[in-house]
C-alpha cells in the first residue's frame, strides 16, 4: 500500500499542485484583482555620432536635472577640422583682400589711360580746328586778292603771271583745309570711342572679381556652422530629470553612433492632483466591468505592507498592445485596455514598483465627478443635443485650466517613439487634443512614422498614437491648424536637416480628414519645392531669394478664412520676423499650383528676445489668432545655430496687416 501511494498517488498529487500553481501564475489574477506597476520614465543617453568618451560627469545614483551634462565625446578631431577650416577661411579672406586691391589698381590704371586718351584726342582736335580756322581765313583773304588781281588783269593793268601764282596758292590752301576737315572727323570719332571705353568700365568690377572668393568663403563658414552643430552633439545631456541608474561607458572607451552611454530613471508619474499613478495590466474582458472613479485597494505582491487606497483615474480609449511587462509569456504579446489608478494616500512610490490591485465595485469618495455611469466599454447613446440661441446644436465648453499642467506621457508611448510636442489643436471629432511631434518613431526602425498623438483635457497622453493613412512618412512637423470642414492642416518646417538635406517628408503641407475612428491625408504638396520654382517677383514679394534658410514653425487659421504662417527664419533685412498669409490653402492643395494659394506677406514684426545673455531678434515659433482677432506670437531664437540658453517670449499684436507693434505678454 505504501509503495502504491509512493509510486502512484504522490506523483499525481505533486503534478496537480504544480499545474495549479502554474495556472495561478499564468492568470496572475485573483478574483476581482489585477497586477499593476508604477509608471515612470526611463531615459537612455545615447551618442549621436561615433567617438571616444572624453569624460563622464555623473555617477550611478546621482540626481540629475533636464539638460545637465552627462558625458563628453572627444572633440579633438572636430577641433582639428575647425582649425583647418579657420586657416582656410583666413587664406581666402587674404586672397579676397588682395584680389580686391589688385582689381581696384587695374581699374584705376585703365581709367587713367582712358582719361589721358580722351584728353589727348581733345587737344589734337582743338589744334586741328584752330589750324583749319587759320587756313579758312587765309583762303578767304586770298580769294579777295585774286578777285582784285583778276579785275586788274582784265583791264591790262597787271601781269597775268601774278594771277597764276595766286591761283596756285589758293589750291594749296583749299587742300590744306580739306586735310584739316578729315583730321577733325577722325579725332571726333576717336573722342567718341574713348568716352565709350570709359563708360564700358564696370562700376562693380571689384565685386565681380571677388565673387568666386566670397562664394568659397560662404561655403567655409557653412562648414564651420555644421561642425559647430556636430560639436554640440558631442555634449551628451540628460533629456529629463531623474536618477542615473547606470553608466555603461567610461572615459576612454569608444562609443559607436547610437550607443547607450548612461541610463536615467525618471520620477514616477502623477495625476494632475499630485496623486501617484499605477498602470494596471488588464485584458479587454477583464476591464469590461471597470468604471472610472471605482475604489481600489493596492498591496505589494507579498502583502507584508499596509494596503493603499485609490480609485480608477481613467481608462485607455482603445484596446491596444500592452507593455511587454504585462505579458505572462514574453513570446506572446498581450492585448487589452489599459487602466490607470490614482493612489489617494500621500506616499512616495518608486518607478516600476509592483502592486496587486483589488477592485471594490463601489465609487470612491475621493474620485472626481465622472460622466461615465456604466461599464467603461459599454456603448451609451449620445445625449440629446443642446441648442444654442441660434437654434443650432451648441458645443459643450471644455474645462479651462488657469494654471499650467504637465503632460503625462505613458511608457507605452515612450517605448515606441520619440515624443517632442511642437503644436496642439482641439478635435471635436475625437473629443481630445491632437498633439504634433517634431520627430516620431525610433531611429533605424520606425523613424518618421506618420503619427499624431491624442491627449485629454488634463494633459494625459493616450497610450497609442493615431496613424495617418495616405502618407508613408512625416518629418519635423511644426504646426497644426483647423480647416473649415472640421479637418485640419498640417505643416512641416520646410527646413533642411543638419546634413543639409530636405526630404519630401520635411516639405509636407496638407489637409487631414478626421473622424472618431480614423484620420487620413486627403491632399498634400511639397511646399518648399513649389516656392523654389516661383519666379523672382513672387520670391521677392515673400521676402526670399531662395528657400535654403527657410524654417516655418507657426500656423493658425483666421476668422476671415485662410491661414497665417510664421517664419522662424530667415528674418528680413531689418531683422524682423515675417508672417505670410495663405488666403486659399484648399486651392493650393487641389491644384498643386502656388499661384492658386494667394500667398502674400502679411506683416513684419520685431520680436526681441534674450539668448546667451544678450538681446537678439527672434523668429516665430507659434501663432494663434484669438476670438477678438488679435494674434498671439511665440518667439524663439532664429538662425542655423541654436543658442546655449535663451528666454522665449510671447507677444500679442492687433491682428492688422503691415508692420504692427507687438506687445510683450
Amino acid at each position: 500500500m505504501l509503495e502504491f501511494l509512493r509510486r502512484r498517488v504522490f506523483p499525481f498529487a505533486v503534478w496537480c499542485g504544480v499545474m495549479g500553481t502554474a495556472g495561478w501564475l499564468w492568470t496572475g489574477l485573483h478574483s476581482g484583482s489585477a497586477r499593476g506597476y508604477v509608471e515612470g520614465v526611463a531615459y537612455d543617453v545615447t551618442s549621436l555620432a561615433p567617438g571616444r568618451i572624453a569624460s563622464v560627469a555623473v555617477l550611478p545614483g546621482q540626481q540629475v536635472r533636464a539638460g545637465q551634462l552627462i558625458a563628453m565625446l572627444d572633440e579633438r578631431e572636430l577641433d582639428a577640422e575647425l582649425h583647418t577650416l579657420d586657416a582656410q577661411r583666413l587664406l581666402v579672406e587674404a586672397k579676397l583682400r588682395a584680389t580686391a586691391a589688385q582689381t581696384q589698381r587695374e581699374v584705376g590704371v585703365a581709367t587713367r589711360g582712358i582719361e589721358e586718351s580722351v584728353d589727348s584726342t581733345e587737344r589734337a582736335r582743338q589744334q586741328a580746328r584752330a589750324e583749319r580756322s587759320v587756313g579758312a581765313a587765309q583762303l578767304a583773304a586770298l580769294n579777295t586778292q585774286i578777285d582784285a588781281v583778276r579785275d586788274l588783269v582784265e583791264k591790262r593793268m597787271a601781269d597775268g603771271r601774278d594771277l597764276a601764282e595766286l591761283a596756285v596758292e589758293q589750291a594749296a590752301l583749299r587742300k590744306q583745309i580739306e586735310v584739316a576737315d578729315g583730321l577733325i572727323r577722325e579725332l571726333d570719332a576717336q573722342a567718341v570711342s574713348a568716352r565709350g571705353r570709359r563708360g564700358d568700365l564696370p562700376a562693380d568690377a571689384t565685386v565681380q572679381a571677388t565673387e568666386p572668393l566670397r562664394a568659397e568663403l560662404a561655403i567655409i563658414r557653412t562648414q564651420q556652422d555644421l561642425l559647430a552643430l556636430r560639436k554640440q552633439s558631442l555634449e551628451l545631456r540628460a533629456p529629463g530629470p531623474g536618477v542615473v541608474s547606470a553608466v555603461h561607458l567610461q572615459a576612454g572607451e569608444f562609443a559607436p553612433a547610437g550607443a547607450i552611454v548612461a541610463s536615467i530613471t525618471g520620477p514616477a508619474m502623477v495625476a494632475p492632483g499630485g496623486m501617484s499613478i499605477v498602470f494596471v495590466c488588464m485584458t479587454e474582458a477583464e476591464s469590461a466591468q471597470i468604471r472610472v472613479g471605482e475604489a481600489v485597494t493596492l498591496a505589494p505582491p507579498g502583502g507584508s505592507d499596509a494596503a493603499l487606497s485609490g480609485h480608477v483615474q481613467r481608462l485607455a480609449p482603445a484596446v491596444a498592445q500592452l507593455p511587454e511587462r504585462c505579458a505572462k509569456d514574453p513570446r506572446l504579446p498581450m492585448w487589452g485596455r489599459a487602466v490607470y489608478v490614482a493612489i489617494e494616500d500621500a506616499v512616495t512610490l518608486l518607478p516600476g514598483q509592483t502592486f496587486m490591485i483589488e477592485f471594490t465595485g463601489r465609487l470612491s469618495d475621493k474620485a472626481p465627478a465622472s460622466s461615465e455611469s456604466g461599464p467603461a466599454n459599454s456603448v451609451l447613446p449620445d445625449p440629446p443635443a443642446k441648442l444654442g440661441p441660434d437654434g443650432q446644436p451648441s458645443t459643450p465648453a471644455r474645462p479651462l485650466h488657469t494654471d499650467p499642467i504637465e503632460l503625462l506621457v505613458p511608457t507605452s508611448v515612450l517605448g515606441i517613439t520619440r515624443f517632442e510636442p511642437s503644436a496642439i489643436l482641439w478635435s471635436e471629432a475625437r473629443g481630445r487634443y491632437l498633439v504634433v511631434s517634431d520627430d516620431t518613431g525610433l531611429e533605424k526602425t520606425s523613424e518618421h512614422a506618420p503619427w499624431l498623438f491624442t491627449m485629454d483635457e488634463n494633459g494625459t497622453v493616450d497610450p497609442a498614437p493615431i496613424r495617418l493613412t495616405g502618407i508613408e512618412a512625416l518629418s519635423d512637423l511644426e504646426a497644426i491648424a483647423a480647416a473649415p470642414d472640421g479637418g485640419f492642416y498640417l505643416l512641416a518646417s520646410q527646413s533642411r536637416s543638419r546634413k543639409g538635406k530636405r526630404s519630401a517628408a520635411r516639405q509636407f503641407f496638407g489637409h487631414v480628414a478626421i473622424s472618431a475612428t480614423e484620420a487620413s491625408v486627403t491632399d498634400s504638396v511639397a511646399l518648399a519645392t513649389l516656392i523654389d520654382s516661383a519666379d523672382a517677383g513672387m520670391l521677392a514679394s515673400l521676402g526670399l531669394a531662395d528657400t535654403n534658410g527657410l524654417d516655418l514653425e507657426g500656423m493658425t487659421a483666421t476668422r476671415d478664412g485662410g491661414l497665417l504662417i510664421g517664419r522662424k527664419a530667415p528674418l528680413d533685412e531689418q531683422q524682423h520676423a515675417v508672417i505670410w498669409q495663405m488666403a486659399h490653402p484648399d486651392r493650393l492643395l487641389a491644384t498643386g499650383e502656388l499661384a492658386q494659394a494667394g500667398l502674400t506677406t502679411w506683416a513684419r514684426v520685431a520680436l526681441p528676445i534674450r539668448a546667451d545673455g544678450k538681446a537678439v531678434s527672434g523668429g516665430i515659433a507659434e501663432l494663434l489668432e484669438l476670438p477678438d482677432g488679435k494674434l498671439l506670437v511665440a518667439a524663439t531664437a532664429a538662425g542655423p545655430t541654436e543658442p546655449t540658453t535663451q528666454d522665449g517670449a510671447l507677444f500679442v499684436i492687433d491682428g492688422q496687416t503691415g508692420a504692427p507693434s507687438p506687445t510683450l505678454v
